[in-house]
């Protein structure tokens, strides 16, 4: 038989075997936990992995789980304490601090330089937020701050220019009272605000108020600093805020329906809610944060990835790949989950610098300046629960509902946060 038959016997053999189910190159999984659960988040999220999957040239196949965020932190816990956990967590730098000290996170300095990891123009703060005695931990990907929402339609309707929108507390009332309205019977028909009892978003406002009146969280002995005049001041408020008339209490914990349905004319929520209103035909205006106290400032945080540590160090390298290229690219996430990226390169993006909804996104790129995070303690997702029954949430709760006074729900919010972080 002639040599260019035996070559030609060699391919057709070696195209049948890779048509064989099964004998296709080797893939490496990588397995990646994260917590974007909402406004179909996870679908989109699946789309960005399934293009890393198809264009990376290691064979990586990237697995990901995804969990809401308390169930997240009790996953990652078990998993770890199993020893299986994912090769990559995505959850948010407060939380960072926490695992580290459980021993749950890998230090990357090393893997980072291995891959070529540039966080050259990332914002100084929040590198240092990724870094646990001297040692990066977690790598950030955006900052998602607190922000004002409108319906345009009902701010023009109450005769106010959806061009000008409140920067203050007193122009942020006169709105909320100028769309509020009541029936002949005196029942609200339509808010002005939708402010939920409670949850995440109460939570975030409440921080939101307790920086603006120039409070923190803790105070200098490391304890809770909630009996302070700060967050008196910013109790108050929301209890008078509720009292007022003006504000939709929900039909549960977290509910913003009422913005939702367009019968309230402003929210207070983060940029991940952006795409959702738009793709639902809303016809919405963002903006700063009004300064209800006496600085400027807004709830943030960040989502960042992280190594976990395994028994093996084998896939470590591959982890950190995966964690650089879902950085470099975060331009598509940080538009469909409404989030602002970190990283130069992906701000840079034509999908982010000319997608139509940019122009919602600016005025939270522009609240970068003012925004605050909560603290990065060892104890965060204890004291910052998403749900449940907290102190901050049960008591931040109660004093809205008329359950307890402001003094007394500060004075049990301070007494339970600090029996968490004493408790060893």
């Amino acid at each position: 038989m002639k040599k260019h038959s035996y070559l030609k016997i060699l391919i057709v053999a070696l195209v049948a075997l890779l048509l064989l189910p099964g004998a296709a190159l080797a893939q490496t999984p990588v397995t990646l936990m994260h917590g974007w659960t909402g406004a179909d988040n996870t679908e989109m999220l699946n789309t960005v992995f399934d293009r890393f999957n198809m264009d990376n040239e290691d064979s990586l196949v990237i697995e990901p789980t995804a969990l809401g965020w308390d169930d997240l932190f009790t996953q990652l816990t078990l998993t770890a304490a199993a020893g299986n956990p994912p090769d990559v967590v995505m959850f948010h730098n407060t939380e960072v601090t926490e695992y580290v000290r459980k021993g749950v996170l890998l230090p990357v300095d090393d893997l980072m330089a291995a891959v070529g990891v540039d966080l050259t123009g990332v914002p100084q703060n929040i590198i240092e937020l990724s870094k646990i005695d001297g040692q990066f931990y977690c790598l950030p990907g955006d900052l998602h701050p607190m922000n004002l929402y409108y319906n345009v339609d009902l701010v023009e309707a109450a005769g106010l220019d959806p061009d000008r929108p409140p920067t203050t507390g007193e122009e942020f009332m006169a709105w909320a009272e100028a769309m509020t309205i009541t029936d002949d019977d005196g029942v609200v028909t339509q808010y002005g605000l939708d402010q939920p009892l409670g949850g995440s978003l109460g939570r975030w406002f409440f921080h939101t108020l307790l920086y603006q009146f120039g409070g923190s969280w803790l105070g200098e002995d490391g304890l809770a600093a909630v009996d302070s005049e700060a967050a008196h001041k910013a109790l108050q408020y929301l209890v008078d805020l509720q009292a007022s008339g003006v504000s939709s209490l929900g039909s549960g914990v977290g509910d913003i329906s009422s913005f939702q349905s367009e019968r309230a004319g402003m929210v207070m929520v983060g940029p991940w809610m952006v795409n959702s209103y738009i793709r639902e035909g809303k016809n919405i205006g963002t903006a700063v944060m009004p300064t209800f106290g006496d600085v400027p400032a807004t709830w943030t945080n960040t989502h960042c990835l992280a190594l976990t540590r395994q028994d093996s160090d084998e896939n470590y390298l591959n982890g950190m790949k995966v964690i650089k290229w879902f950085l470099e690219n975060y331009a598509e996430p940080g538009i469909k989950v409404g989030i602002v990226p970190v990283l130069p390169v992906a701000l840079a993006d034509p999908y982010w610098t000319d997608h139509e909804f940019a122009k919602y996104y600016a005025p939270f790129v522009e609240s970068l300046s003012i925004a605050v995070m909560e603290p990065a303690i060892e104890k965060y997702t204890s004291v910052f629960s998403f749900g449940g029954q907290s102190p901050l949430l049960r008591n931040l709760e109660a004093a809205q509902a008329g359950d307890k006074s402001v003094e007394e729900a500060l004075a049990d919010m301070k007494a339970g946060i600090d029996e968490l972080l004493l408790d060893e």
